[in-house]
Formats: C-alpha cells, sequence, structure tokens
C-alpha cells in the first residue's frame, strides 16, 4: 500500500531533485563552458558538480535539524522574524523569474526547432499551465509521475551518448590544463550555475518522509547529473573543437544532429532531442511553480498553497515575454544567477549550516 500522505521518500528526493536540474542546461551548458573554459571545459564542469555536493550537504545537514518548522519557519528561527521573512520573499521571486527564465528559453527554443510560425505566448502559455495544474495536486503526485518517467529518460539519455561516440576526435580535448590558475577559478564560478535548482531541497524537506535519510539519494542524484554534463561537454569538444562550439548557440542540439543512426530507424534525431528536452523544461517548470507556491504561502502565512499559483501565474508568463530576442533573456538569465542563484544555493546554505552550528553550541553549553 503506497501511503497517500504528501510525503516522499529520500529515494523520491534524489529523483526530484535530478529532473528538477535537467533543464535548460543541458542544451545550452557546452558553449558558455567552453567560452570560459576552452579545452579544460569538461574538467571545469566536473569540478563545479562536486563543488555543489557540498552545498547540497549543508542543506540536508540543516534540513535534517529544522524540517517540523518549514522553510520560512527555518529561515526565522536562525535568522529572527523580519530577516527570515524578507529572505523567503527574495526566495519566492528567485522561483518566480526563474520559472519564467525557463519557459521563455523553452519558447523561443522550441520556436526554432519546432514551431516557427507559432506566436511565442501560444507556445509558453500551455505549458505553463499544465505545470500549474500539476503542481497544485501536491509534490507526491509530481514525484510519482518523475518516477514514471525516470527510465525512458534514462534509457533515452544512454542512446545518445552512445550515438555521440562516432566521428569524435577526442585530440580536440588536448591541451589539459592550458589555462592561468585564475581563469580556472572563474570558470568554476561561472558555471557552477548550471546546476542551479538543487536549492529547492531547502523548500520540499517538510514534505519528506524520513529528512535523515536525504542526504545520499540528494547527493548520487548530483553526481548523476555531474557525470551527464561533463560527457555531453566531453561528446561536444571531441565533435566540433573549442572554436566551432564557442560559436554555436545549442552545441547539444547541433552534436545530436551531427550524429548517424544505425539503419537509420529515426530520421530526424533533434526532433527526439527536442522532446526529451521538452520533458526535461515540463519537470523544472514543475518543481519551481511548487516551490514558489510553498514558499508564497509560508510568507502570507497561507494553508492553501493553490490560491499562491493561481495569483502567480500572470508574473510568470508577463516576466516570460521580458526581452526582445534570446540574446536578452540569456543577459537576463547570467544577472540572476550572478545574483540571486548566488545567494540562493551556496551564500545562504552556508549562513544557515554555520548559524545553525552556532545555535546548537550554544544549547548545549546552557544545559551544561
Amino acid at each position: 500500500m503506497i501511503p497517500n500522505d504528501d510525503k516522499i521518500s529520500g529515494i523520491q528526493v534524489g529523483i526530484f531533485i535530478y529532473l528538477t536540474v535537467l533543464g535548460v542546461g543541458i542544451l545550452t551548458l557546452p558553449a558558455s563552458v567552453v567560452k570560459a573554459a576552452e579545452n579544460d571545459a569538461w574538467l571545469v564542469t566536473l569540478v563545479s558538480g562536486l563543488l555543489s555536493l557540498i552545498f547540497i550537504y549543508l542543506m540536508c545537514k540543516v534540513g535534517e535539524k529544522y524540517s517540523q518548522y518549514g522553510y520560512v519557519g527555518t529561515l526565522k528561527k536562525l535568522f529572527g522574524g523580519f530577516l527570515g521573512t524578507l529572505i523567503g520573499l527574495v526566495t519566492f521571486v528567485h522561483f518566480l523569474v526563474f520559472t519564467a527564465i525557463e519557459l521563455r528559453i523553452f519558447g523561443e527554443t522550441t520556436k526554432l526547432y519546432l514551431l516557427t510560425n507559432t506566436p511565442l505566448e501560444f507556445i509558453i502559455l500551455p505549458l505553463l499551465l499544465i505545470a500549474a495544474v500539476h503542481a497544485r495536486a501536491g509534490i507526491e503526485p509530481i514525484v510519482r509521475f518523475f518516477e514514471f518517467i525516470t527510465p525512458m529518460v534514462l534509457f533515452v539519455l544512454i542512446i545518445f551518448i552512445l550515438l555521440f561516440l562516432p566521428k569524435s576526435d577526442y585530440s580536440n580535448l588536448r591541451p589539459f590544463f592550458s589555462q592561468e590558475p585564475i581563469k580556472y577559478l572563474k570558470s568554476i564560478d561561472q558555471t557552477i550555475f548550471a546546476y542551479a535548482g538543487y536549492e529547492i531541497l531547502m523548500v520540499i524537506f517538510p514534505f519528506i518522509r524520513k529528512p535523515k535519510e536525504v542526504r545520499k539519494p540528494a547527493i548520487i542524484a548530483m553526481l548523476f547529473i555531474t557525470l551527464l554534463y561533463t560527457l555531453v561537454i566531453i561528446q561536444v569538444l571531441a565533435r566540433f573543437g573549442v572554436k566551432e562550439t564557442q560559436s554555436l548557440i545549442y552545441p547539444t542540439m547541433t552534436l545530436v544532429k551531427s550524429s548517424d543512426v544505425p539503419g537509420a530507424f529515426i530520421e530526424r534525431t533533434e526532433g527526439l532531442m527536442m522532446a526529451l528536452w521538452i520533458l526535461f523544461i515540463y519537470t523544472s517548470v514543475i518543481s519551481f511553480v511548487y516551490g514558489l507556491s510553498v514558499v508564497g504561502a509560508d510568507v502570507l502565512k497561507q494553508r492553501e498553497r493553490k490560491h499562491i499559483i493561481s495569483l502567480s501565474l500572470p508574473l510568470v508568463y508577463l516576466i516570460a515575454l521580458q526581452g526582445d530576442s534570446v540574446a536578452d533573456v540569456f543577459k537576463i538569465s547570467d544577472l540572476l544567477t550572478m545574483t540571486s542563484s548566488r545567494f540562493m544555493f551556496m551564500i545562504l546554505p552556508l549562513l544557515m549550516f554555520l548559524i545553525s552550528t552556532i545555535k546548537k553550541g550554544r544549547n548545549r553549553s546552557n544545559e551544561g
């Protein structure tokens, strides 16, 4: 008998994180990382992913202690009522804008490859509405859907990786370690934001049956994502080299289009890749919409999260339509990742962990 209490298990948390983080990044990451680190882009991606594990560990440690208080409640206990509420509002806006950016990039990419004559509004709106309906159902139905599609997602990803292997020239990865140390540090600082999305872990701890069993599945999920991103960048560099990769908007899609399918049982492999990518975008959008509903309800002290979703949809839609081109959207995305994202999944988890550790030490001293 599967319990129906809107709570999820540790393994389900790992699946949730995996399909939340995979989104826009898998198409756009190779170009941005190769521009920053050139031949060593794969190494920078690997190190950035491993660094993200540290912040996931910190989130888990805090979540284990304060899961009964909820996200905003935990912020208030650690930072005080006013500052905790303010950080909760920042989190809400972060999820709101991130959802809008994912939708806009989804719309622009779909218009470029599939629906060239369809207005952008009619591409974005259906996905947003379907994701909102799904998110209103609660975290357990969301994760059950994620569990259902995970085997298919993994199978298709493995097939694509095997297709990438022919025609790859791994000498394009040389020379190794050719950059100055300061350039590696800057590249890692930029690349770690490709793993954006795992910050939602801080929000969902009250909905986990056994919070102490989350750490291992969450870390394994991020290891899978790190491995996938690293493999994709290795294959892109092996196929196109540094200069050509830097000139491409969506190197992963170009890689798929240039791959040969034995027996030609699939005529347009990019169509299959687009279908998989749309699924990734959908899972990311569901997660972010659910996250903003939880945070918004906590800030406003509302028990009903569904109303928060309904009120947020017009804002998400209007923000998604800002900017005249995909270049403008990427500029907004870069600004977001260098500001709120840096705070949300680097600075905030570290502060929460340090303050919770200090408070725990004080409590022990008082008891003694």
